[in-house]
């Protein structure tokens, strides 16, 4: 049954029970959450809902707590999807689609979504929020990071992409991490370019309060007298601490997250780079990051909206320095090595001496996201990236022409 049918269906309480079955449910719900804002759509289903199952004489079938973590579970998803497509909800999130009741266990235990109070009134999860942190795709763990490559000189790093964090390790987590609030959203996204133009590209899935990959493994700190976050944070950007006093990460946890998460993105970053310097004599790899316009933790007032690091031009040569320098960025302003001055990535690969080049952009998110919601304002996407793809044009003629 095409969605518009169905949703002629539902509204008219017409659809038989045999058809209005778990999937038809999520695609009814995706429908008007794609439709109407979020209170709207949430009325819609839940009114829908009430009198369908009146019109069928199966009043006992509808589940108030289930119904809203369902809409929730939804919502966080075409978030993270950042798309409209229920094709794509339907290959990425196989949990939702073939173990429904698996995934509601890790929120809910059965005492109480069991419950009388749960059917009759929205009961919040007693196990584990739900957040984007803590979305929950596929029954198995993701990987670490994914990994497009393609013949290219330039790599891109994107090593605070990821949202996820292991749920046996928010457990253990305040409330201040589940929405994995410093991270670098839609970076896959704004760089969608790079596929075009067969850039490299390399980004993390879990979040950086799990482990922060541009931090070094010893812990050693990336602004000396400055305020820095750990390898393994304990607050967020916001100063809110991520632990309680008895959960802050021991050293034997921080050496087991290094093992399993920092490692192998360093492993296949330093592969790939090896690869582009042996194919091409050369290779850039570039540091993808955002932040937002205004952290008072670490800066004064609004920040450039392109911030470049290249560790005080130590990890360029000389004709892409000029490059960097001379790159209109239009109407964004733009700073070389003001704040960011480039993270441990950038400084740790670079190796100009033997053709190795590295370029961290801080971008603040002004220029692609509603800051206030962290959700992608299409228009100012489409405008930054038309610049940021402009500039890897240019820096890929200069290594071509410098090799």
């Amino acid at each position: 049954m095409n969605i518009n049918e169905l949703i002629k269906q539902f509204e008219a309480q017409s659809i038989v029970a045999s058809d209005f079955n778990h999937r038809n449910h999520l695609r009814v719900a995706w429908f008007y959450l794609n439709h109407y804002s979020i209170n709207i759509a949430r009325e819609k289903i839940h009114q829908g809902l009430i009198e369908l199952t009146k019109a069928l004489g199966a009043e006992d079938k509808y589940h108030r707590t289930l119904t809203d973590f369902f809409v929730d579970y939804l919502l966080q998803v075409k978030w993270y999807l950042n798309s409209e497509s229920w094709d794509e909800v339907e290959e990425r999130c196989g949990f939702l689609m073939k173990d429904a009741k698996s995934l509601v266990n890790i929120y809910y235990s059965s005492e109480v979504v069991d419950s009388q109070q749960a059917r009759e009134d929205f009961v919040e999860p007693d196990k584990l929020a739900l957040d984007r942190a803590t979305l929950r795709l596929q029954a198995a763990d993701y990987p670490v990071f994914d990994c497009q490559q393609y013949d290219s000189p330039i790599i891109v790093s994107m090593p605070h992409h990821g949202q996820f964090i292991p749920h046996d390790v928010i457990k253990k987590m305040q409330h201040a991490a589940y929405d994995s609030a410093d991270t670098d959203w839609y970076l896959v996204d704004l760089y969608s370019f790079l596929d075009e133009m067969r850039i490299t590209r390399i980004n993390a899935n879990y979040s950086r309060y799990l482990i922060d990959l541009n931090r070094d493994k010893s812990g050693e700190v990336l602004y000396a007298g400055a305020d820095n976050t750990e390898l393994c944070p304990t607050s967020n950007f916001d100063r809110e601490p991520l632990y309680g006093d008895s959960n802050v990460p021991s050293s034997e946890e921080i050496r087991r997250r290094i093992e399993l998460y920092w490692q192998p993105y360093h492993d296949h970053l330093k592969r790939l780079i090896e690869q582009a310097k042996e194919q091409f004599g050369f290779c850039l790899l570039f540091e993808a990051h955002t932040i937002q316009s205004k952290v008072p933790r670490f800066f004064e007032g609004q920040l450039p909206d392109f911030n470049f690091g290249t560790n005080s031009g130590e990890t360029l040569n000389e004709s892409l320095a000029k490059v960097l320098e001379n790159f209109d960025s239009r109407q964004y302003s733009k700073v070389i090595n003001g704040r960011f001055k480039g993270g441990y990535i950038t400084r740790h690969y670079a190796d100009p001496d033997n053709q190795v080049y590295c370029l961290q952009l801080e971008l603040s998110q002004i220029t692609y996201l509603n800051e206030q919601l962290r959700l992608l304002d299409k228009a100012k996407t489409q405008s930054v990236q038309q610049v940021i793809a402009k500039l890897f044009k240019e820096l890929s003629l200069s290594l071509h022409n410098k090799k």
